[in-house]
């Protein structure tokens, strides 16, 4: 790791610990930048360590996690999350809250060739953000329409079908407002444990109940089951648990995103008061 890479005004970088991490990581991967910031979604300040790759040198990801795990093994304060340069770049252009304020130049701590991210005007940032949270929960309100048809007509696998999508597109409109890249699983239980180190209710949108557990389960199993399969069931009683939990389920994703949105122009007014 050449020191001309580092980033000199990056407070962090003084704590012994945190630049022996850096090198540790900057010497296990193929890095093009690190940056680390904080979020303070989950009701306490999360420090993240976010790893950019070139998609050149690193097609897949997850190959990277193995490794990484090692690095990172011990790090009770710190989490780490990996991406690729394009998809950063990409994720801005189109309006990424997260982005903007994580990738902003006094978070990096490494850039192998000096180059920062844009993150685009703060009004631009915020229409889009609200233009492309509110195109997510007008997908789920069609599927939630169809399950509500599909429940009169008393159809109930198709019924729990168009809630599983209800879920689905909840959790990915939330998990690309807070955490930039949304989850890519039909699986609401993955959902859940993707999301819990930021919007914890999320978490546990589903307890870990015997008996919520099988609701969960007969969820998730309606994605494929009620497609390819003539065996699904799942009784009324079960089936309006689900509409409560998809009710609450907007509620809470609604208040996640006023929060984050009150926040953003909060931050914004405070500038300008500061300049």
């Amino acid at each position: 790791m050449r020191s001309k890479f580092l980033n000199p005004e990056h407070a962090a970088l003084k704590d012994e610990s945190m630049f022996h991490l850096l090198k540790a990581i900057t010497a296990a991967v193929p890095v093009q930048c690190v940056y680390l910031h904080n979020n303070f979604l989950a009701g306490k300040a999360v420090q993240e360590i976010l790893i950019m790759v070139s998609f050149k040198q690193v097609r897949i990801l997850n190959e990277l996690i193995p490794v990484l795990n090692i690095v990172f093994n011990g790090q009770m304060e710190l989490s780490y999350r990996v991406f690729h340069v394009h998809e950063v770049e990409q994720a801005l252009l189109a309006g990424s809250l997260f982005f903007y304020y994580a990738t902003v130049a006094q978070n990096c701590l490494f850039s192998k060739s000096g180059h920062l991210f844009d993150g685009g005007t703060p009004k631009f940032i915020a229409d889009q953000v609200s233009a492309k949270y509110r195109h997510g929960i007008d997908k789920a309100n069609k599927f939630l329409v169809g399950a509500t048809f599909y429940f009169k007509q008393q159809n109930f696998e198709y019924c729990t079908f168009m809630l599983h999508q209800v879920f689905d597109l909840m959790y990915r409109a939330i998990e690309i407002l807070v955490m930039g890249k949304d989850k890519k699983t039909h699986r609401i239980r993955v959902h859940q444990l993707y999301i819990k180190p930021y919007v914890k209710p999320l978490s546990a949108l589903f307890n870990d109940s015997e008996e919520e557990a099988s609701l969960l389960h007969l969820l998730d199993e309606a994605y494929l089951a009620v497609r390819y399969e003539n065996s699904y069931v799942i009784g009324e009683q079960d089936l309006l648990h689900l509409f409560e939990k998809a009710d609450l389920l907007y509620v809470v994703a609604e208040q996640v995103y006023q929060r984050i949105m009150n926040n953003h122009f909060d931050r914004q007014r405070s500038t300008i008061d500061a300049g």
